[in-house]
């Protein structure tokens, strides 16, 4: 039983440090190119002011980096 209870407790701190671990664009993993005619961004957010509003902006490159474009 204590066994059983200490396995159930390494259980539930691995499942807490995954799910508060950070996102996948803050994990160094993103890399924004030397766009041509935008800037290089990870997330939408970094081309708001770019595009002329918030919500306006957005990123290609899944996530990856990629270059800004304006939406609507």
């Amino acid at each position: 039983m204590k066994r059983i209870t200490l396995f159930l407790a390494a259980l539930s701190l691995s499942a807490a440090a995954l799910a508060s671990a950070p996102p996948f664009q803050t994990l160094n993993i993103c890399r924004p190119p030397a766009c041509f005619a935008s800037p290089g961004c990870c997330t939408g957010e970094q081309c708001d002011t770019w595009c002329g509003g918030k919500g306006l902006g957005a990123c290609g490159g899944g996530g990856t980096g990629g270059c800004c474009y304006c939406i609507g």
